[in-house]
């Protein structure tokens, strides 16, 4: 029985499916989708044998009775997000190996959002994922589709589809006048029918809610005692940087918030009297504009041209990643919204 994927590669399923003649999509769900049964019926002196061949793959494999195999979890999906840039290289080369891919493969799936990674698995995948990855460089998050509820992000709607829309929409959703539409809370089945109603997929973005992420923008602060506290207290602002950031308003004080927890902590800075906003931050692209850096600094970048330029619009990860880069190496960047 594979109890999991362990170290295993992923071309270690085409060994074993020529090795055991079986067909390599019933290895790739024993594996990916473990616990799995790989070969029922074996007597125990065999089974051993063949566990003990099958030990330099690096599959997490166990010898069991004959019987049903243990129950699987519901499959999941994972998406995965950098924490410290400084591990990058080797989050992505952790990442190409367990995924079969190049490094600069795994890292630009890994900055593309929502920054999906794996589907359909169940837990011991997830695990063995885990345990690559350089402690503490990235969060993993998992979410089960069935169970999963989404956002559905549409623009540029023809008035033939916001029509179909509007009679299905769900108390809360938006749908603005230039075609464009925001509906949250949809369960599976619901975000699937809007869906294919629309059939415009080129349009229209299905987001499980636990993959979004929002920042805060502030807009108005009275200069007082309980606004310098609650600035202090939620989102970090030092007392004496109170006056700078009352003068650039609007100015974003917090970033990467789930939806989860939200609305109580817009609900924080009103009761201080902060007047904020929730801006999703999971598809929006930034620009860098590179004020000043060397040549070698923008080309170890994969920057052509010298200081100062300004990037294409960028998806925040990625564009994170790039400014922490810059900076290590000398560069004055500052990030603008596209």
């Amino acid at each position: 029985m594979v109890a999991g994927p362990g170290r295993a590669r992923p071309r270690v399923a085409a060994v074993l499916a020529d090795a055991l003649g079986l067909p390599i999509e019933a290895i790739v769900d024993a594996i990916y989708r473990a616990p799995g049964r790989l070969l029922p019926g074996l007597p125990r002196v065999e089974a051993d044998r063949l566990a003990a061949m099958l030990a330099p793959l690096g599959l997490d494999l166990a010898v069991v009775p004959a019987g049903a195999v243990p129950a699987r979890a519901a499959v999941r999906d994972v998406a995965a997000e950098l924490l410290d840039p400084d591990a990058a290289d080797a989050v992505a080369m952790a990442l190409g190996q367990f995924l079969g891919l190049a490094p600069a493969a795994a890292l630009d799936l890994l900055l593309t959002p929502p920054g999906i990674v794996l589907g359909n698995v169940t837990p011991p995948t997830v695990a063995a994922l885990a345990a690559l990855l350089p402690p503490g460089a990235v969060r993993l998050v998992e979410v089960e589709p069935d169970a999963a509820r989404y956002a559905l992000f549409a623009a540029g709607l023809t008035r033939l589809q916001a029509g179909a829309l509007r009679g299905h929409l769900p108390p809360g959703a938006v749908l603005g006048d230039d075609g464009s539409a925001l509906l949250l809370g949809l369960t599976r089945s619901e975000a699937d029918a809007l869906w294919r109603r629309l059939r415009a997929p080129d349009k229209v973005r299905l987001v499980p809610e636990q993959l979004l992420r929002f920042g805060i923008l502030l807009h108005a602060a009275a200069p007082t005692a309980a606004a310098t506290a609650a600035l202090e207290r939620l989102a970090g602002v030092p007392a004496a940087d109170l006056p700078d950031l009352l003068g650039a308003l609007p100015v974003p004080v917090e970033s990467d918030l789930p939806l989860a927890g939200l609305e109580a902590r817009l609900a924080d800075y009103a009761d201080a009297g902060l007047t904020v906003t929730a801006e999703l931050e999971s598809f929006a692209t930034v620009v860098l504009e590179v004020l000043a850096a060397s040549e070698q600094a923008l080309a170890a970048a994969g920057l052509s041209g010298s200081a100062p330029l300004a990037t294409p619009p960028l998806p925040r990860p990625r564009a994170r990643l790039l400014r922490h880069r810059l900076e290590a190496a000398g560069a004055e960047v500052w990030e603008a919204a596209a």
